[in-house]
């Protein structure tokens, strides 16, 4: 790793607390994952942040001293001023100045924030939302959190208490939510929401293979196994699961109709298990709007970074708070031309082959012999390939597709970029090279150079 600045980022969650050192870049140096303790107090939770931020700069040398912030991500409602958890389920670290605690131990700034919040500003600075200006975040998991980016920065409201799209009420007489309010998202879309209703239909005597797999303790049923009973084609789960997503896309356009973001990224445990399948329910719901805007709504999207959202946010908000843009430094890519029939040229030089540009600026010849083993054509782009070009994670991908527009992406490569965000332009060679050219920001390429 090249000498410069380094902050340390820290998830604290129910069962884990993940740090991490990272780089200006976003690029993640080292981590190291600890226990959350479940006794003990505020004291024993803060050694426990504490330990796993020390754990991750003891794996990357010279790091103290290249410290330039730390942030943290917690659930709960978090003052950002002080850092002080007014209320946090399920954790030890309500009453505690977390900003100043923190700044005395790491002799550093400090930032601390609400886990979903940091998340969805995370996705915004390295992931799904990377160049958007107006992003909203929907996570559903153990509930359902939300997080707003506007004119690309954190919005926390007020109160700090933007963002709780997982209490929108969408249905008056729906089930008591845990807020204590009746037909919130969260009360229908949760995985808590989820093994509630499925646990009442069983009593009421349907059948589930859950009550097998589980062997009749169904008081926690992971999301994991919600696929699983997905693919297996269980009516009742498939039941559940589709009312959930179909809640979810009622709040996708309840966002659209409040906020009008550029994009809405959906991520947690739920969607990573199951987003295959309640994904496109989802934009069903939200497509059927029927208030029309001058420009395309929202993209509905997966979430990218995984684990790893909420502690890069965490980090983003400390460089913000440092007066540094959550921005990447875009690669430098080549110019393309694509006017003579069977040749491509790329940064001056000239090939006579398909070609890549993938998202980091490289440039390759495209493997036709390697991709017609693939996916039994050269003339289609699969899934592996797109995943070759996403590299550098662009935002736009354009397919020269040759003179007759022979090249075409399969459907698992078309679900694979909706997904992440990533535009698609498919076009004739030449007019291609020419989109690739004119495009700002981070994109990829590629180009069919014959017919």
């Amino acid at each position: 790793m090249p000498e410069g600045a380094l902050y340390l980022g820290v998830d604290y969650g129910g069962t884990k607390t993940l740090a991490a050192v990272v780089d200006d870049s976003g690029r993640i140096a080292a981590r190291c994952k600890v226990a959350t303790p479940r006794t003990g107090g505020a004291k024993a939770s803060f050694a426990a942040v504490v330990d796993a931020m020390t754990g991750a700069l003891a794996e990357t040398p010279g790091a103290r001293e290249r410290l330039a912030g730390v942030g943290m991500a917690a659930p709960g409602t978090v003052d950002p001023a002080t850092g002080r958890i007014g209320w946090s389920p399920n954790t030890n670290l309500t009453g505690i100045d977390l900003v100043p605690a923190l700044e005395k131990k790491f002799k550093a700034p400090a930032a601390v924030g609400n886990d979903v919040n940091l998340g969805t500003l995370g996705e915004h600075w390295m992931g799904a939302g990377r160049g958007a200006r107006q992003v909203v975040g929907i996570f559903p998991g153990t509930g359902v959190g939300g997080g707003v980016i506007l004119n690309g920065a954190l919005y926390e409201g007020g109160s700090a208490t933007a963002g709780e799209i997982g209490h929108i009420i969408v249905r008056m007489d729906g089930p008591r939510c845990g807020c204590g309010a009746r037909g919130c998202v969260e009360a229908i879309a949760s995985r808590t929401a989820i093994e509630r209703d499925i646990r009442a239909a069983v009593k009421a005597g349907r059948k589930t293979r859950l009550t097998e797999w589980l062997e009749g303790d169904l008081a926690i049923i992971k999301s994991r196994l919600l696929r699983r009973a997905l693919d297996e084609k269980d009516e009742l789960v498939t039941e559940i699961l589709r009312e959930a997503a179909r809640t979810l896309g009622v709040a996708c356009l309840n966002v659209r109709h409040v906020l009008d973001p550029d994009l809405i990224i959906l991520g947690g445990g739920l969607i990573e298990a199951c987003g295959e399948f309640m994904l496109p329910l989802i934009e069903e719901v939200a497509a059927a709007d029927s208030v029309k805007g001058i420009r395309p709504p929202a993209r509905i999207v997966r979430s990218q970074l995984g684990d790893d959202a909420a502690l890069l946010g965490a980090v983003a908000a400390v460089r913000a708070k440092l007066g540094i843009a959550a921005t990447r430094e875009t690669p430098v890519y080549p110019v393309v031309e694509a006017g003579e029939f069977g040749r491509v040229t790329a940064g001056g030089r000239t090939y006579e082959s398909d070609l890549h540009v993938r998202g980091n600026g490289k440039v390759r010849k495209r493997n036709k012999k390697k991709i017609k083993e693939e996916v039994g054509d050269a003339h289609l782009v699969g899934i592996r390939e797109v995943r070759k070009l996403c590299k550098g994670d662009p935002a736009l991908l354009v397919v020269g597709t040759g003179q007759g527009r022979s090249l075409k992406l399969t459907p698992e490569a078309e679900t694979f970029l909706r997904e992440r965000g990533v535009e698609v332009k498919l076009l004739p060679s030449p007019q291609a090279a020419q989109a690739f050219n004119a495009a700002a920001g981070r994109k990829a390429l590629v180009l069919h150079a014959t017919c």
